[in-house]
């Protein structure tokens, strides 16, 4: 007697492997760790917002912590926080070995993990800036600012957790390559030469806000433009799947 077994549907594969993801990242280390990025700008925000009318501009003071708090630090460092730590602890006790033994397509493993630390990224990042906003501002959106680095900073976190879950899979120092990049690439190279802009996801997220927003803050003056920043993120959130599918093709090397 035959037994016949139905196409199990990608979207259950996904449940599957955002429940595995869930369970590997958030640790009470890494929610220790992500909670202190999200509160510090709230922090600066509260001590803006006790001066008053003495504290100044409230726009040039959030664009700042935005792009220093935020986009530079707490957005970046949470994406790879996530998009490292489900393939890393998957690979060290064999989890991942197992999976792409499966019929799941490999590149469908690689783009819910994208998924995965896209939305929870952007997400928090949002969060991030929304809350900094309303208690700096007086629950006011003064230049649309605010809006502008919601949407930008989900924009940023698609981009990040695509190019740290393709570091993941590429080397076992996924997270020091990450930190080199966020701390070295965008952080002292990129401020020293102005051509790196080009390929720095932080000012892709800082150009896309400025296209969001009236202000006319000098941090959101200097980068690429909006066409060049969206068509960096997209090449570079399909190679990263594209690579960590073909990565995921060769499990030896993963051992």
């Amino acid at each position: 007697m035959s037994v016949a077994y139905g196409r199990i549907s990608p979207w259950a594969t996904a449940r599957v492997l955002v429940q595995l993801a869930w369970a590997r990242t958030f640790s009470v280390t890494l929610v220790a760790g992500v909670s202190g990025l999200l509160l510090l700008p709230v922090l600066f925000a509260l001590a803006f917002a006790s001066r008053g009318s003495l504290s100044g501009d409230p726009v040039a003071f959030l664009v700042q912590r935005y792009d220093t708090l935020v986009c530079a630090l707490a957005m970046p460092l949470i994406g790879l926080l996530l998009g490292t730590s489900a393939f890393s602890a998957e690979t060290e006790d064999g989890t991942l070995l197992y999976l792409v033994t499966t019929t799941t397509p490999r590149w469908w493993i690689a783009c819910v993990r994208v998924m995965y630390a896209s939305i929870v990224t952007g997400l928090l990042s949002a969060f991030a800036v929304w809350s900094t906003g309303a208690i700096a501002a007086n629950g006011s959106n003064p230049e649309n600012v605010t809006t502008a680095f919601t949407v930008a900073v989900m924009f940023g976190g698609v981009t990040y957790a695509a190019l740290f879950t393709a570091l993941a899979l590429l080397t076992r120092r996924a997270l020091v390559a990450g930190l080199v990049y966020v701390l070295f690439w965008e952080g002292a190279l990129s401020s020293t030469f102005p051509a790196l802009h080009y390929l720095s996801v932080r000012q892709w997220t800082l150009s896309v806000a400025s296209a969001l927003t009236e202000s006319s803050e000098k941090a959101l003056q200097n980068g690429p433009s909006l066409a060049a920043s969206l068509i960096g993120a997209t090449l570079l959130v399909v190679v990263s799947v594209y690579v960590g599918g073909r990565r995921l093709q060769r499990p030896r090397i993963l051992r």
